[in-house]
């Protein structure tokens, strides 16, 4: 990191343990003058990422890189902040080229352009630090994006701007997790208390995007000789045909278990409170005395294609479940 990025945010950079802004440059590490922690810096990116944070917020090691450059509204933003001498805070940035002195790029991997490393859901500066923050395709990746959008607000200056992008129709994929996507109302819900100025469907966003993306990973989840006969079908062959006449296909019935996950239309759990002495519930209920849920219900170890049974429905009572939905109203 830049002399001049870290001289500024020093005095801004909250202590993890106390909460002050009284961390100081000690060698190759930042100590805090009230409380004595000490907070290291490695390869250049002041690292709070300790293990009680990388537990909380649900972190592991991963291997995948989010390679997402700056786009023309970010640089917009980036230019009128630098002629005014505003400051910006990519939250969540992954690996970019390009870097600016009054631009911090923050992430969990460290990246050769990331200056801190920290998690959404705790950021470690001052309140009303930044003229401008960045979330990028960042938090649906978060384990608690409540948490972290009142986080963002809290560093956003008042008369701030937030700049963001949040996947809707996405298929499954994580940078190593994916937890939550969000409808124009959940994002507004999301930042209920910043003034909304634009909310719009961006080229990036359009439907064609999510079509090609659902119907590349259908192929691929299907065996050669399944995926041969749906690639030579058209358009109209596929939504010509009745949605509950396909329920019994070879097309549905081989799709393997991770493409289901990964472009599942809803998905269904059962979930159950541990019980305590004295005030648990005398009602009893297993997976397997439901009629809609299949045999193995969880994706096995490992991912990959599982045997006939874990990817199936249980039969003939999940069709009829699908048809009693499809033929409500």
């Amino acid at each position: 990191m830049e002399a001049e990025k870290l001289s500024w945010l020093l005095p801004r950079l909250k202590c993890p343990s106390c909460d002050r802004c009284e961390l100081e440059l000690a060698g190759d590490q930042l100590a805090c003058a009230s409380c004595s922690a000490r907070v290291p810096i490695v390869a250049g990116a002041i690292d709070f990422l300790n293990e009680e944070v990388r537990l909380a917020s649900g972190l592991t090691d991963t291997e995948n890189v989010s390679d997402h450059p700056f786009d023309g509204n970010a640089m917009t933003i980036i230019h009128k902040c630098e002629e005014t001498g505003g400051s910006v805070l990519d939250c969540g940035s992954g690996y970019k080229a390009q870097s600016f002195a009054h631009v911090v790029q923050m992430d969990v991997v460290k990246f050769a352009n990331v200056d801190v490393l920290a998690v959404n859901q705790q950021l470690p500066f001052a309140d009303d630090s930044f003229d401008a923050v960045f979330s990028l395709d960042v938090l649906e990746h978060v384990n608690d994006p409540f948490r972290c959008a009142a986080e963002i607000r809290r560093v956003l200056k008042p008369g701030g701007y937030l700049y963001l992008d949040l996947p809707f129709l996405q298929a499954e994929h994580g940078y190593p997790h994916h937890y939550f996507n969000a409808t124009r109302m959940g994002a507004d819900r999301l930042f209920a208390d910043l003034d909304l100025l634009s909310h719009h469907v961006p080229l990036s966003g359009h439907p064609i995007f999510t079509i090609h993306q659902v119907l590349q990973m259908y192929l691929a989840g299907l065996p050669g000789e399944h995926r041969a006969a749906l690639s030579r079908m058209t358009v109209a062959e596929i939504v010509d045909r009745p949605l509950l006449d396909w329920l019994d296909h070879p097309l549905v019935t081989q799709l393997d278990v991770d493409a289901r996950w990964a472009i599942a239309s809803t998905t269904q759990a059962l979930f159950q409170r541990s019980p305590v002495p004295g005030r648990t519930s005398n009602v009893h209920v297993s997976p397997s005395d439901l009629p809609g849920f299949p045999e193995f219900a969880s994706r096995p170890p490992g991912g990959g294609r599982s045997d006939e049974s874990a990817e199936r429905p249980s039969g003939q009572r999940s069709r009829e479940k699908l048809r009693s939905r499809f033929s409500r109203g």
